[in-house]
């Protein structure tokens, strides 16, 4: 089997910590790294505690590791001698809710309890007894999230808290929800604001509902995640010298925190994150919306490679085309690389448009580790090393006024250069239409300059009594005029309302 020069540097490189392995399916990450367990197996598990562990999100996952492993042996892509060995017993394969389970039986068995974990119904009917005794405690005020039509909506929130291990309601309430899961009443809020009444009582009836599942000695299963973190960090039984995690785009913070707690760091130890750029299943995930590894104590920077050349041989075995007809198997394998270059190429390639001078931008920004731009200068990648970040508020209007909230959503990454001699900057996300003949969509973003004194033609983000909206700036009669780039739209006469310039828009971020 031939491998690439990224792959082959994964194969070979000596273990040395923490790294990660990231690229679109079909990109041979996984199969890259299986072989090299032979290696580690044999030339870095000195002592006898040394173990390695191959950690997935689920079974299917699980199956594919296993059936490329087994390939491996089976076609002796390694010294003999290796084979030779009876090397088995030190690798491990497992799914992480195995292995949490493994230690919620432990916390169980050390402390003679008789946990058990509720089933479905019963976790459904106890928060719906939580949600009916936090309304009848408010029921003087007008909170609409009590109430029983919102059960999923705080099922899904309370999961999402537990997800991510906020152990007290101030963690909650000050903390970013990347997004929501989708809901298909459209009464159902669609975020509950930072340090919102909505976020508290939210709170109080996930005390309610754990209270109550606690007096018939039970607990939910994310519950039972956070028991198996404690027990892992307490009394790591089993532990790993090298941790090999597959798809940890859809683990949780839990979850990835517990494999942590597993690693048994020594001078020649290894874990191994592995990132799937196009595949983002699970709802409670951690690595989302810009968050990067090093939240999680881990600083990438030097440590990532990324995996972007088809590997067609494996890909194919994958997906387990048979044919005896080699024009046909031709065929099926260029499909493949046809499909997951369009995808490559849509997930990765932003654009940027400097509105002062007219002029666009092509990047790409790298999933794995949110400050890392790469520029393609004569057909190579090379990382833009100087970047600035950039503040993410919240929408403003392309259209009728709305309100803007001041707290910060995100950070975003650009290059300094690009942004020239603008030193306060932040970015809004554009809602609505009425800019579009200036090329400024629903879903973009626009870079802004804070400054108090436009010039005619700018466009300006302004607020305007206390709500926001983007729109280009004229003088008509004496008089400030917000007119829209959309002949849908009637221009904003500015005459007796409380207004200020947030600033001007420098730039534009195309919603990809």
């Amino acid at each position: 089997m031939e491998f690439n020069r990224a792959q082959s540097k994964i194969i070979n490189n000596k273990p040395n910590g923490h790294m990660l392995i990231k690229g679109v399916a079909g990109t041979g990450k996984t199969t890259a790294f299986i072989n090299k367990i032979p290696t580690l197996l044999n030339k870095y598990c000195i002592s006898k505690d040394d173990k390695l562990l191959i950690a997935t999100n689920n079974e299917e996952v699980l199956k594919n590791v296993s059936f490329i492993y087994e390939n491996i042996a089976d076609e002796k892509y390694h010294q003999n001698s290796f084979f030779d060995e009876d090397n088995s017993y030190k690798l491990e394969m497992s799914t992480v809710d195995s292995l949490m389970i493994y230690y919620f039986n432990q916390y169980n068995k050390s402390n003679k309890k008789k946990v058990a974990i509720a089933s479905i119904t019963e976790c459904k009917n106890t928060l719906e007894e939580a949600i009916k005794i936090i309304a009848k405690k408010y029921e003087n005020n007008k909170i609409n999230i009590l109430n029983i039509a919102f059960i999923e909506f705080i099922q899904e929130e309370i999961k999402w808290i537990k997800s991510c291990d906020y152990i007290n309601i101030e963690e909650y309430k000050t903390a970013n929800r990347p997004y929501r899961v989708s809901n298909s009443s459209n009464n159902v809020p669609k975020i509950l604001r930072k340090n919102s009444k909505q976020r508290q009582v939210v709170f109080e009836i996930l005390v309610e509902y754990n209270n109550n599942l606690k007096k018939v000695n039970k607990i939910d299963h994310k519950d039972m995640e956070l028991i198996a973190l404690e027990e892992a960090q307490k009394n790591p039984s089993k532990n790993y010298t090298h941790i090999f995690i597959d798809s940890c785009q859809d683990l949780t913070k839990v979850q990835i925190d517990f494999l942590k707690a597993l690693y048994n760091e020594k001078t020649y130890s290894s874990i191994t994150f592995v990132i799937d750029m196009m595949q983002y299943n699970n709802p409670y995930a951690y690595l989302t919306k810009g968050r990067s590894f090093a939240t999680l104590g881990y600083d990438m920077k030097g440590k990532s490679i990324s995996l972007k050349a088809i590997f067609i041989e494996e890909e194919a075995k994958m997906n387990k085309i048979k044919t005896s007809d080699k024009i046909e198997q031709a065929q099926a394998e260029n499909n493949i690389k046809d499909n997951l270059d369009k995808s490559a190429l849509t997930l990765d390639t932003i654009e940027y448009i400097d509105l002062k001078r007219n002029v666009s931008h092509k990047f790409i920004k790298d999933s794995g580790s949110v400050d890392e731009i790469y520029i393609e200068y004569n057909g190579t990648e090379e990382k833009v090393e100087d970047v600035l970040s950039i503040p993410v508020f919240n929408e403003i209007a392309a259209g009728s006024p709305i309100l803007m909230n001041d707290s910060i959503e995100d950070n975003y990454y650009l290059p300094k250069e690009w942004i020239r001699k603008s030193k306060d900057v932040f970015m809004l996300k554009v809602k609505g239409d009425s800019m579009i003949n200036k090329n400024i969509y629903d879903g973009d973003y626009v870079v802004i300059s804070k400054q108090n004194t436009p010039n005619v033609r700018d466009i300006v983000a302004v607020d305007i009594e206390g709500e926001a909206t983007l729109k280009t700036y004229r003088i008509m009669d004496g008089k400030i005029a917000l007119m829209p780039e959309n002949e849908m739209y009637e221009p904003i006469i500015i005459e007796d309302q409380q207004f200020c310039f947030l600033g001007v828009a420098i730039g534009l971020i195309k919603n990809p």
